[in-house]
């Protein structure tokens, strides 16, 4: 486990980026919430299909960007992929069922989780922001208020 802060690390190819997410998906735990950001294009859905192929959900995953919410069943426990990509700043809120999505006993993942009011989330939240270095290099930047950040 890395402490509360921020890890840094670098992928160079889109497979290394779902496999980091893979990794991070094993070492999460039902109450885990995941607030991915970045541009479009980022990483961030590749990411987040590692993540839900490490918590063993099956595939196919895509970013339910018109539905705003995939439900995956995992190994023990239900996974919640929300996309607010196409929500306004002030629909973000009230447009979700919040206390469902991040319940103690699911994992949440959330793409362009930037959309959310500063504070919203649990600050048992990891943060995810990813930059598109070059066509395949990304740096991801993973941060965390409160508890530790999973070796990866």
């Amino acid at each position: 486990m890395v402490r509360a802060g921020v890890f840094k690390t670098y992928t160079v190819s889109e497979g290394e980026t779902r496999r980091l997410g893979q990794r991070l998906g094993r070492r999460l735990a039902p109450g885990a919430i995941v607030a991915l950001k970045g541009d479009l294009g980022a990483g961030k859905t590749v990411f987040a299909a590692g993540i839900l192929k490490g918590l063993g959900a099956s595939g196919p995953f895509r970013s339910p960007t018109f539905t705003l919410v995939w439900e995956h069943q995992g190994r023990g426990t239900m996974i919640h992929h929300v996309d607010l990509y196409r929500l306004e700043a002030d629909d973000v809120i009230t447009d979700l069922p919040w206390d469902r999505l991040l319940d103690t006993g699911s994992v949440c993942l959330i793409e362009w989780a930037d959309k959310l009011p500063r504070g919203f989330l649990p600050k048992r939240t990891i943060d995810v922001t990813i930059e598109r270095m070059n066509a395949a290099r990304r740096r991801l930047v993973f941060w965390r208020q409160a508890g530790d950040i999973p070796t990866l």
